[in-house]
């Protein structure tokens, strides 16, 4: 993935240099993302104005927002100074601006202390390794385990994993510590031959390994362990070919798209493609009443459990050390999401290693795919037989809407879906396939039964450590307007008279700040409110957070410090635009518990205000022998919906389908 990226790098720094328009100039919303010349004038004006030195690292320019009162009371037009959020790194040191584009103008730049941690990693440091091919004792290494000519030296595939923070000496660098694959017979699986034991700790700023450390010499795996059809083929066999099963809509899509904005069902929502969250859905409505002012990712925490020298710090922070955005891959119709579906572009900053051009506008094609999809369920139908005539049936086709991008990130693809119903409902949704992370060890050595592991074997020479994926969403929401609460609702037994004992019931408790806003599962129910509107029954309006796919961290909290919002499964807080992501701006190699725990820090009101909700969704993987050479999907889900927003099933409107068989 880094070497296709570094190469659609230098296609467009040459399409910047010979003066090709790359994107168009307007962008007519104020949400919309930044264009290609607002990003590279961003990067200008503070080199033209030398708070960033020719050389400087742009490791993300991003815009910034402006108030929700701009954006909700904007109209067409002119809009509000369209600004950027600049985070650049130079002379080791990493900073942070705002800059105004409209004034050329920007705020003095923060100095980022390394006790705030480090900024993410970016393409310029990530895209060559070529020298640490010239360390003698990297070299050794790799010649202990038979790896010495030039040939195999080019199959030495280089992956940079970040450190985590474990107050180690190293760690007050600004470093990556690379695991190695020979790749040497890989065409889709380049994971499948560990250099297992040995391990480089690179100052990415120095550019050369600083300390080099070898447990002793692991076989390299033989076998390749191709998935696609024909390696899939020889060794195992393949299923008859399926008959063709065609999506077709005839008659065109029923969603409309209107620069970044899409209509569907009632729905309509902005829609904008960001470096580190991807998919960014802000401004969603339902018959033009305020449901969400805007939902994204907001940070991904992978702890691997393996405890061994080479494997402890593999706790990975996926959106805010590499970014779910930047690793987005292109969509294939028919494939990764219906053949009916839309696909539309991204763009993202990208720094380069280029002293002359510090930051090119990276194009990334296909990595939103936009489509509706016909489930096969009802989403509402009663039969009844008692009816005069010999039974009466009633019943609508189900339908959704799908906003999907994949992200690769290392050995893990990621679904992230936003799924909008027909009956108001929003769905969240996270799949999980790829390639599990694999641990070369030796012949006969592990064996399947052990007590206390944290493995499985999956092939031969190989197993697989167990892991975790949690994951974070921002959920902004503002149910007919900003004035909300939020209820924590309860289900507890009560007596009841007479032969039955006990019933249950709902106690609903307003959370009234956001010390009392860290929150977990059990018989509970999670409701924002609008206090101030009511439904036909006198009940205020509201909308429920709902998970379905939960996990308790299982870890010390030493061990996710930097990763707090794991601790909960749903945190609330006073609405703040500069709080955007559950860990922080920068968890790479931050000590601290930065993120939530600090944006709760000064327990602000939660009563009548503009409220945001952190949804924390989990997975423990247990690796199994199925799960080799390719995960099948599995999915992280949460739901949106609506708690006596509606007087009545906002659904019994939909007309029958024109594709449903009447017999």
């Amino acid at each position: 993935m880094v070497r296709s990226l570094a190469r659609t790098l230098r296609a467009a720094a040459a399409a910047l240099a010979c003066g090709v328009a790359l994107f168009a100039v307007a962008a007519p919303h104020p949400m919309d993302p930044l264009t290609a010349e607002e990003i590279l004038a961003a990067a200008d004006i503070l080199l033209q104005g030398r708070a960033a030195q020719p050389g400087a690292i742009f490791q993300s320019i991003e815009l910034r927002e402006p108030s929700k009162g701009e954006v909700l009371a904007y109209r067409g037009g002119a809009g509000p100074a369209r600004q950027a959020t600049v985070f650049f790194r130079q002379q080791k040191r990493s900073y942070k601006t705002t800059v105004n584009l409209d004034a050329r103008t920007f705020t003095p730049p923060a100095l980022i202390p390394i006790g705030d941690g480090q900024l993410g990693l970016t393409i310029t440091e990530v895209s060559d390794f070529s020298f640490i091919f010239t360390d003698p004792s990297f070299l050794s290494a790799l010649a202990l385990r038979g790896i010495r000519t030039p040939a195999q030296l080019q199959r030495v595939f280089v992956t940079p994993l970040t450190p985590g923070s474990f107050g180690l000496p190293e760690e007050t660098r600004r470093i990556v510590k690379a695991q190695m694959y020979y790749i040497d017979g890989g065409v889709i699986n380049l994971y499948a031959r560990p250099i297992e034991g040995v391990q480089a700790i690179i100052d990415l700023d120095e550019r050369r390994i600083v300390k080099l450390i070898d447990t002793g010499v692991v076989p390299i795996p033989q076998a390749s362990h191709n998935f696609d059809e024909a390696s899939v083929g020889a060794r195992y066999g393949l299923r008859p070919e399926l008959r063709p099963i065609r999506i077709v809509q005839p008659q065109g899509a029923n969603f409309r798209i209107d620069g970044n904005f899409i209509e569907w069902q009632k729905w309509r929502f902005h829609a904008r493609f960001e470096r580190r969250s991807g998919p960014v859905i802000s401004l969603v409505t339902y018959d033009r009443r305020q449901v969400m002012y805007q939902g994204s990712l907001a940070e991904i925490f992978v702890p691997y459990q393996d405890p061994g020298t080479n494997w402890f710090y593999r706790t990975y922070m996926d959106a805010g050390e590499f970014g779910f955005g930047l690793l987005a891959s292109p969509l294939r119709l028919g494939l990764d999401v219906p053949a009916n579906a839309v696909l539309l572009d991204g763009l993202v900053a990208a720094a380069i290693p280029d002293p002359g051009l510090p930051v090119i506008p990276l194009p990334l094609s296909r990595v939103i795919g936009v489509f509706e999809r016909l489930t096969g369920n009802p989403a509402w139908r009663h039969f009844e037989q008692f009816a005069p005539g010999g039974g009466a049936y009633e019943g609508r086709a189900e339908v959704e809407l799908v906003v999907r991008s994949i992200a690769q990130l290392g050995n893990y693809d990621y679904l992230l879906d936003w799924i909008f119903t027909q009956n108001g409902t929003i769905r969240g949704e996270i799949g999980l396939t790829g390639i599990d992370a694999p641990k070369a060890v030796a012949a006969g050595s592990r064996r399947a039964g052990d007590a206390t592991r944290t493995d499985s074997p999956v092939a031969e020479q190989l197993v697989a450590p167990y892991h975790s994926h949690h994951f974070s969403f921002r959920l902004d929401l503002d149910i007919d307007g900003q004035a909300n609460s939020f209820l924590l609702g309860k289900l507890r037994a009560h007596p009841a008279p007479g032969p039955r004992k006990t019933v249950w019931a709902l106690t609903e408790h307003l959370v009234t700040s956001e010390s009392e806003a860290q929150l977990d599962e059990g018989n509970t129910q999670w409701k924002v409110v609008n206090p101030g509107r009511h439904n036909a029954f006198g009940e205020p309006v509201g909308y429920i957070v709902e998970s379905h796919s939960h996990a308790e961290p299982l870890l010390d909290k030493a061990d996710f410090r930097r990763a707090a919002f794991i601790g909960h499964n749903l945190w609330v807080t006073a609405f703040d635009p500069d709080e955007r992501y559950a860990a922080g701006d920068t968890p790479n190699q931050n000590p601290d518990s930065p993120g939530l725990p600090q944006y709760q820090r000064n327990n602000e009101n939660l009563v009548n205000r503009d409220i945001v909700l952190w949804l924390t969704l989990g997975h423990h993987h247990v690796t199994e022998a199925e799960d080799w050479p390719v995960l099948s999907r599995k999915n992280l889900t949460f739901e949106i919906k609506p708690s006596n927003f509606f007087d009545h099933n906002p659904a019994v409107d939909l007309r029958r389908a024109p594709f449903e068989v009447r017999r």
